[in-house]
């Protein structure tokens, strides 16, 4: 089995990079990528666990790009140390301090008093908007993180702020010149119509994007469908991924969404080939 998409403490996961290898070796996963957002933090430990329990760990990164349209590009096989990966993730880590500081003024503003020092606290690597959540449920604010969300920091509530981003092509020439391979995240939580999203998967193909993510936890089985035709239209690499986090999301298992995935081994040669480029 494999898990091509998963996150740990260096982002938004509840588990370390040693943790969840060692739940991979257990449920008997001989592939994962660990993909935390816009951080390789976690990787190095990750390949050393790797090492160590037998498991075959993918270095890999979640990217947040997009400036009308917010999308994930996964990118796999990069070094941590590359400049150009460093300098990228370095300038999204600065963006997203940015805008925590830009939702805590915004909090305030409504008279919910945080402050930056009890976000970082929960925050071993990037930060982002689940630790703010995090604090106002600590704070008695709302009952729990999706409230959070719903009510005060997700897109459209009271205090949400839009953050930096960099354009998809930009990102996708940037995996490119470190070595990687670009690959959409669950392009199915995009809100595009069919036609839509496939004509943006063209364009980006001709970008440089490398794969699709055609099998996720929130992927119907159509939805499956759909992006397997979308890669094999455009001759890219087919991937999947649970989106694990860990207690975050207790509802997401590491695996979940890849039941489906049937020829996942002969996907697993192709990617793996690939990254030996």
């Amino acid at each position: 089995m494999l898990d091509l998409h998963i996150h740990s403490t260096a982002s938004d996961g509840s588990y370390t990079p040693t943790q969840l290898v060692q739940m991979a070796k257990k449920q008997g996963f001989s592939l994962i990528a660990i993909t935390d957002h816009d951080t390789m933090g976690g990787v190095k430990e990750g390949l050393a666990a790797g090492k160590q329990y037998g498991v075959e760990v993918i270095p890999g990164v979640e990217i947040s790009a997009g400036v009308e349209l917010e999308v994930h590009m996964l990118a796999y096989g990069i070094s941590p140390d590359d400049p150009t990966m460093v300098a990228m993730l370095e300038d999204m880590s600065q963006a997203r301090v940015e805008r925590m500081l830009g939702i805590i003024e915004n909090l305030r503003n409504l008279g919910i008093d945080i402050t930056r020092e009890e976000v970082e606290a929960l925050a071993d690597g990037v930060i982002g908007r689940p630790h703010i959540a995090r604090v106002l449920v600590a704070h008695g604010v709302v009952p729990d993180v999706r409230t959070a969300f719903r009510e005060y920091i997700g897109v459209g509530a009271k205090a949400y702020q839009e953050r930096r981003k960099m354009t998809v092509e930009q990102v996708i020439r940037n995996i490119r010149k470190a070595g990687g391979i670009p690959v959409l995240a669950h392009g199915g939580l995009l809100k595009l119509s069919e036609t839509a999203l496939n004509e943006w998967i063209d364009v980006m193909t001709k970008q440089g994007m490398l794969g699709l993510e055609c099998y996720h936890n929130a992927h119907t089985p159509q939805m499956n469908a759909f992006m397997r035709k979308a890669a094999e239209r455009n001759h890219l690499l087919v991937t999947g991924g649970s989106d694990f986090h860990g207690v975050a999301r207790p509802d997401i298992q590491m695996g979940a969404g890849l039941s489906g995935w049937n020829d996942c081994q002969v996907c697993r040669g192709k990617l793996l080939k690939a990254l030996e480029k």
